[in-house]
């Protein structure tokens, strides 16, 4: 099946290292991560269309049929646009990702003072890093989100450890306050994960990071570009643009709680 949205394919791409397996079915793919059941963009339905209105049944169908031990539904469509507003009405969440890309080393940006910007190396900082990423979880469902983190955590010093990756941490003393990774993926390098604490944000701490972790991949001469994805609307793709980042592709994600029975 083919993919032009450089932001998916690195998907595939980061999902398949760490261990998740992808079958084409020809009018889509169904990605499965055993490793992380709750994961809900590492078991989903990767359709090549937009959304259609008339096919929300089929695709919910079909991935209750490939993925029924699943505790949500997600469904990812490789074309923008479509009939988003029907899915909605069906109780889907609906999020367009923008795909932003750079051939350059992101503008200059430093961190503020008494930041220190370093690769994480130590069980403490992975366990905090699980920590960081769901800092925004309500309290009632913190300890669920802390299992997923700690997976994803442990995925991503894998990566680290392959040589293929590098997470960045920016600390406040010995406390971590925002992080993200990147991964070279042949001549790709694709960001992962930028979360930055509410109680550090808009001090230039992502904008430093993004400018660390680019200068790290494009080390490597066989990294020619650059890729990161937001969410349309949302305030970091302002920070990627500034950081020298355009958009290059969108794609829509759908996604939901199975309905109480």
């Amino acid at each position: 099946m083919r993919i032009d949205s450089p932001g998916l394919t690195t998907d595939l791409d980061l999902l398949r290292l760490q261990g998740s397996t992808v079958t084409d079915h020809g009018d889509h793919l169904v990605v499965r991560t055993p490793a992380n059941p709750t994961f809900w963009w590492g078991n989903f339905l990767l359709v090549p269309t937009a959304a259609r209105s008339d096919e929300v049944e089929r695709w919910t169908s079909r991935f209750v049929a490939e993925l029924p031990d699943a505790h949500h539904r997600a469904i990812a469509f490789t074309q923008p646009g479509g009939d988003t507003e029907a899915w909605a009405a069906h109780g889907w969440d609906v999020e367009v990702d923008v795909d932003l890309a750079t051939t350059s080393v992101p503008a200059p940006a430093t961190a503020p003072d008494g930041i220190l910007l370093r690769a994480l190396e130590t069980d403490d900082d992975w366990e905090q890093s699980a920590h960081v990423g769901g800092s925004d979880t309500p309290e009632d469902r913190r300890d669920g989100r802390l299992v997923f983190e700690r997976r994803r955590a442990a995925a991503q010093r894998a990566l680290v450890e392959s040589g293929r990756a590098r997470w960045f941490g920016a600390f406040d003393g010995d406390r971590l306050v925002a992080n993200l990774g990147i991964v070279r993926l042949g001549d790709l390098a694709r960001y992962q994960d930028v979360v930055t604490l509410e109680s550090h944000r808009r001090r230039g701490i992502a904008g430093a990071l993004v400018r660390a972790a680019g200068e790290w991949a494009l080390e490597d001469p066989a990294v020619g570009r650059l890729v990161i994805v937001a969410e349309d609307g949302g305030p970091a793709i302002g920070l990627y643009q500034r950081a020298g980042f355009a958009e290059v592709a969108r794609h829509v994600g759908v996604s939901r709680a199975p309905s109480p029975t």
